[in-house]
């Protein structure tokens, strides 16, 4: 009688176990974009890359990872490594212009120089004005670093990586490729895998690598999906794409503390400042000072500096685990008498030199989340 108690146990925990999903094949990712992009040229090309930025990013190469990826690429450039930008040139050269009339004396200087230089050749102005693609406008900043490194006398300093901050916070080509991957992403990504500071040169190879199939892939599966979210809807992953990690997460927290203040909040998912290097800015926001408010009604015994610390924690998983999140989703709830939701789509207007109609992080998560169910239900 024992044996057969301990077959139907092990039966029992067998069949309870959940079901691994299954790794697809390179043919299988060749359908699913061929269903995407009917037409598309060399689509086991990118089926082949696709399985590799899924490998060299430790994660399954599932039907569900690779439809998640091919949704973002499809939304993003239809499957082209460098993509075209209609009006590009035109819209950079208009804000450019733009910028530099808020700064009369200096603002006139600079725009002249791009204007008459280089010389002899096509000038800085006239290359912008020409660009079709955001590597066009990369390699016109690039000259432009150069050439002002060779004018100053500073080439030694600018080469050696010294100004690297500086000089990539005054780049405007902030997402490539045919995932449109954060440059600032992939940067930190590299940085963690050297030792030694990069060089300027160095910089401009992770940029260079975005371009191209296999390197917009991998870094672009990487900031998509090499991370644990805690959500139970793929939307919110989209979203967090589009508005950086735990967004989601952060906006629904930040309509939390304004349902407990009453405070006017931009459900943006940051509830900090942060400059382009992704550094958190000394400055105090509407949304930390309504943390501090909901944190004083709360009667929680917490200082400004511990609520700051608590904060500067919103970019990790780690924050699900602070008191400010759980005491104050814990008011919440005790205030309506149903838990909050965990997730909630960060309300964001895009505003880019590359978008020229009206834009919101809904509308690309929603669209994203449109292609993913469409991949996932090709038979």
């Amino acid at each position: 009688m024992w044996k057969r108690l301990v077959v139907f146990t092990l039966l029992s925990l067998v069949s309870a176990a959940p079901a691994q999903a299954e790794d697809v094949s390179t043919a299988a990712i060749t359908r699913l974009i061929q269903a995407a992009e009917p037409g598309r040229k060399d689509a086991n090309g990118w089926a082949v890359d696709l399985s590799v930025a899924l490998q060299s990013n430790d994660l399954p190469v599932t039907r569900e990872n690779a439809c998640a990826a091919i949704a973002v690429i499809d939304q993003e450039s239809s499957f082209v490594a460098n993509p075209a930008v209609p009006g590009l040139g035109r819209l950079s050269e208009k804000a450019l212009r733009g910028k530099l009339a808020g700064y009369p004396v200096i603002g006139a200087k600079a725009a002249e120089w791009l204007d008459t230089n280089p010389s002899p050749g096509p000038t800085f102005m006239s290359l912008i004005r020409a660009a079709k693609t955001e590597r066009d406008l990369d390699l016109t900043y690039r000259g432009m670093v150069a050439a002002v490194s060779a004018e100053s006398g500073l080439g030694t300093l600018i080469n050696a990586g010294l100004v690297n901050g500086f000089i990539e916070e005054r780049n405007e080509v902030t997402t490539i490729g045919s995932m449109q991957v954060s440059v600032a992403y992939a940067l930190k990504e590299e940085r963690r895998n050297r030792i030694l500071p990069m060089s300027l040169a160095d910089v401009y190879a992770v940029r260079d690598s975005l371009y191209t199939r296999p390197g917009g892939l991998h870094y672009g599966v990487g900031q998509l999906l090499g991370f644990e979210t805690g959500y139970d809807r793929k939307i919110f992953r989209f979203a967090d794409y589009n508005a950086g990690r735990y967004a989601s997460r952060n906006a629904s927290l930040q309509k939390v503390v304004s349902d407990l203040t009453g405070a006017k909040l931009a459900f943006d998912g940051d509830f900090l400042s942060y400059g382009k290097d992704g550094k958190a800015s000394s400055s105090v926001t509407d949304s930390e000072k309504a943390v501090r408010k909901a944190v004083e009604k709360a009667k929680l015994t917490l200082s400004k500096e511990q609520i700051r610390s608590d904060l500067l924690k919103e970019k990790s998983p780690d924050f699900t685990s602070t008191r400010i999140f759980t005491a104050l989703r814990a008011a919440w709830q005790a205030k309506t008498g149903k838990p909050p939701a965990f997730a909630m789509i960060p309300e964001i207007t895009l505003k880019s030199a590359k978008i020229s109609h009206t834009m919101t992080t809904r509308d690309f998560a929603e669209r994203v989340t449109r292609r993913y169910n469409a991949c996932m239900a090709v038979k």
